[in-house]
């Protein structure tokens, strides 16, 4: 209230001088009094307006500010926009890449179950394969015998051949001899036919054929008298050289014993004179044996294509006293060794010499002093592995022949003395 009326005064102070005809100006002493006046009533009222000023300014300033602010917000907000919506983006970049990555798994998943297919296929065609590849091997070796066999059977129809041939002049022959004698020149063509020629007187003539079984050494009963003193290298040589026929049944002789029936064979490339010691073909369960069996001999001793046989160790021993040369065949290879030497029982029939060894199938090749071994008496060196139980079948094995091949197995021996 004392600012309005303060106010108020000095307007009317103001007007009344204004309002008198004297000159506007004051004096000295009156300027004194207005001022002892209206500066007290003034000053306040200079003060507020200052206030009011400064407070219009920090209104001013705050409404600058707030503005900015507002501003500032306003941007903010659309700042904050710009990124929920990177951020939106981002979820959805995220959420497809989930998505991705799930269907790479699964599809990584089929493909690693695909691969574990096709590998039990492929161990499938893998045994399979190798189930072919024994039969080929298997069938190559039933032709390879059947090829003999027909070898042998066409030397067989040669032989009923001649036979027949032979007979037939034989009888032709008999008939001479009926009548007593022969044209000193050669008779005409009627007189072969009919067997009707004028002869002369002949000598007795005695005619022989060979055997189909020859009996070779000397009688059981004579042997056995004999045989402390018997050299078993001077026994007759079981199959002779000059065999014509590829394969010869024979009984052999051999001191204080049984004679046993063997067999001989020839062929062109090799040469006569082989004596058929082991036999075994590819499918063979006859040869998983005892080493008893192996010592006294086993199997059915023939040339065809289903027999299966062993001469004995004992006969080999006493056979390969001598000198003998040996040779070994199978599907994969042959060997042939220039001098086999077999020993007795108490050495285990170890192999004491084989001489020089050569040929595409050395790993058949007894090694020398290496032990016959069976699958009741394991002599293989091989240790934790019993090699005659897990092939089925003796043999001089050694630690050289620990993965020797199921394969048929023909042994031949001849002598070379």
């Amino acid at each position: 209230m004392i600012f309005p009326v303060a106010l108020i005064s000095v307007i009317t102070l103001i007007s009344a001088s204004l309002g008198s005809e004297e000159s506007c100006y004051l004096s000295e002493e009156q300027e004194d009094q207005c001022a002892s006046v209206c500066y007290p009533i003034v000053k306040p009222l200079l003060r507020y307006f200052e206030k009011t000023n400064e407070k219009d300014a920090q209104f001013l300033r705050c409404k600058t500010d707030y503005s900015e602010l507002q501003k500032r917000y306003s941007d903010l907000q659309n700042e904050g926009l710009k990124q929920y919506a990177q951020i939106s983006k981002c979820q959805k970049d995220n959420s497809e890449l989930m998505k991705s990555n799930l269907e790479v798994q699964n599809k990584y998943t089929a493909v690693l179950s695909q691969l574990s297919d096709e590998k039990v296929k492929n161990a499938q065609l893998h045994s399979k394969q190798q189930e072919v590849d024994n039969l080929i091997n298997q069938k190559n070796t039933e032709i390879d015998l059947l090829k003999d066999q027909i070898r042998e059977l066409k030397e067989k129809s040669e032989l009923a051949t001649l036979t027949n041939q032979f007979r037939e002049d034989i009888a032709k022959l008999g008939k001479i001899v009926k009548n007593g004698g022969i044209h000193e020149n050669n008779p005409t063509k009627s007189e072969v036919e009919t067997g009707e020629v004028a002869t002369t007187p002949l000598p007795n003539i005695k005619i022989e054929t060979t055997p189909k079984i020859e009996t070779i050494g000397k009688s059981a009963e004579h042997n056995h008298l004999q045989n402390k003193t018997t050299n078993f290298s001077d026994i007759p040589n079981p199959c002779p050289g000059g065999q014509e026929l590829q394969f010869v049944h024979r009984e052999i002789q051999l001191p204080g014993s049984d004679p046993f029936k063997a067999v001989c064979y020839s062929d062109s490339d090799i040469g006569s004179g082989w004596l058929y010691v082991y036999k075994k073909i590819y499918t063979s369960q006859t040869f998983n044996r005892t080493y008893e069996d192996y010592e006294r001999g086993f199997g059915d001793i023939g040339t065809e294509l289903a027999n299966e046989f062993f001469i004995g160790l004992n006969r080999l021993h006493h056979l390969t006293s001598g000198s003998h040369e040996v040779l070994l065949g199978t599907v994969s290879g042959s060997s042939r060794c220039t001098n086999f030497v077999v020993g007795d029982r108490s050495e285990g029939y170890r192999v004491k010499s084989n001489g020089r060894c050569f040929g595409d199938g050395l790993w058949m090749s007894p090694l020398q002093d290496s032990k016959f071994s069976t699958f009741d008496r394991d002599e293989d060196g091989v240790s934790d592995r019993n090699l005659a139980k897990e092939y089925g079948y003796g043999w001089w094995f050694d630690p050289g022949m620990s993965s020797a091949p199921f394969h048929p197995i023909y042994m031949f021996i001849r002598r070379t003395d």
